[in-house]
């Protein structure tokens, strides 16, 4: 079984896809579960630290930079030293800093490990991803994008729920203390069972890195499908930084009612990845306008009725559950699209993919820190934009031969 484990055996692989894939699945909705199921303790550490609200904030926005930066790199790596050593490398230093940030001493040290988290979390889940394209192959690679999709939306779904549990009861240290016990869970099981999945390696040669990203960058619709990604992602960011404190400050909630919300957003971001899937054959430059039209027609809604009506937590939600669960499908439908136009270099492409799905709510999360928390209309206004600039970069897709997905 070690000589399995260590080295790519195809008879193995194949015979076993599903088995691995499985692997895959339960590990990718750690990069989510890493930001989310902290997000309802960020009051709790804002008093435990007698900080500021824009420093707790930091927290996230410092994972997020990790991750969206290492994943650079990340690519390259998968490509040249495979999938396997680069996950338990990384996730072994995930456990490490997980276990280390309940007993900081300062919300500065705290920043500084959610950094690193993220850098972690970076090299770990790149290699997963790319084991999809490892095992799969057309119409079935698809159709396993957006499962892929669906098991990475699950982050954000379950999180914030069990986070706020994890905060009333236990107190915030007890989020990381859960996130050690899973990510532990997963190194085992990769360690185990495992195997190498890619055939295929690319010398770790800055200067053949540079020309692989370039080639992937300079493509005009993997381009606008990962700006779009990234900006589609800002918004469930947005939301995760800037509701805790609305609902507190307006309603009084605590760490268990915002989880409650939260996982209301969760719900709408993993109906939209599966309905997306029956839309397979949908073309998809026409999918990707209808949904932002209508994400851009419910936040015009939204901003009228916040301007003209005392703020109702009933509306507020239901409103933005529709609106979620349009963006999920645009999101899921752009990932499969745009990692099928680079099979040769999948890694890379993944890794770029992943670097701007993260980099871009970085910055739009640092301006969030701005945004008054003692109304919806900022961060709704913020949205109005996000939407128009996503409308303006979905032209790009228009350009050329239609692409059913």
């Amino acid at each position: 079984m070690q000589s399995i484990n260590r080295i790519f055996n195809p008879l193995f692989v194949q015979s076993n896809r599903y088995l691995l894939i499985f692997l895959v699945l339960f590990l990718l909705p750690i990069s989510g579960l890493s930001t989310d199921i902290f997000v309802p303790s960020l009051p709790a550490l804002k008093l435990d630290f007698a900080t500021q609200q824009s420093l707790v904030q930091l927290t996230i926005t410092a994972y997020m930079l990790g991750l969206g930066i290492m994943q650079f790199f990340a690519g390259p790596i998968s490509d040249s030293f495979g999938r396997r050593k680069p996950f338990l490398g990384s996730m072994l230093f995930y456990i490490i800093t997980s276990l280390w940030i309940p007993f900081s001493h300062s919300i500065y040290e705290i920043v500084v490990l959610r950094a690193l988290q993220g850098a972690a979390v970076a090299i770990s889940v790149v290699p997963l991803r790319a084991i999809v394209a490892d095992l799969f192959k057309g119409h079935e690679f698809q159709k396993i994008s957006n499962t892929v999709a669906l098991a990475w939306s699950i982050g954000p779904i379950i999180a914030p729920f069990i986070g706020g549990y994890l905060q009333h009861y236990f107190g915030w240290q007890a989020c990381f203390y859960a996130l050690t016990i899973y990510s532990a869970i997963g190194f085992i099981a990769i360690f185990l069972l495992m195997p190498e999945t890619s055939a295929h390696r690319h010398s770790f040669h800055w200067i053949s890195i540079a020309k692989r990203y370039r080639e992937i960058l300079t493509h005009k619709k993997y381009l606008a499908a990962v700006i779009m990604n990234g900006l589609l992602y800002s918004m469930v960011i947005l939301f995760s930084v800037i509701v805790p404190f609305l609902t507190k400050s307006l309603l009084h909630y605590n760490a268990i009612q915002f989880g409650h919300l939260a996982l209301l957003i969760g719900v709408a971001w993993a109906l939209g990845s599966i309905v997306n899937r029956f839309m397979i054959h949908w073309d998809s430059r026409k999918k990707v306008t209808l949904f932002l039209s209508a994400m851009l027609i419910l936040n015009v809604i939204q901003l009228l009725y916040l301007f003209l009506f005392p703020f109702h937590i009933t509306i507020f939600m239901t409103l933005n559950f529709i609106f979620f669960f349009f963006g999920a499908i645009v999101l899921t439908n752009n990932f499969s699209f745009a990692l099928a136009l680079f099979p040769h270099a999948n890694g890379s492409a993944n890794a770029l993919f992943g670097a701007f799905v993260f980099l871009i709510p970085t910055g739009i999360s640092l301006l969030g820190t701005l945004l008054k928390t003692s109304s919806a209309l900022p961060m709704t206004f913020a949205f109005f934009i996000i939407v128009i600039l996503c409308l303006t970069f979905s032209t790009l897709l228009k350009k050329g031969p239609a692409h059913a997905i």
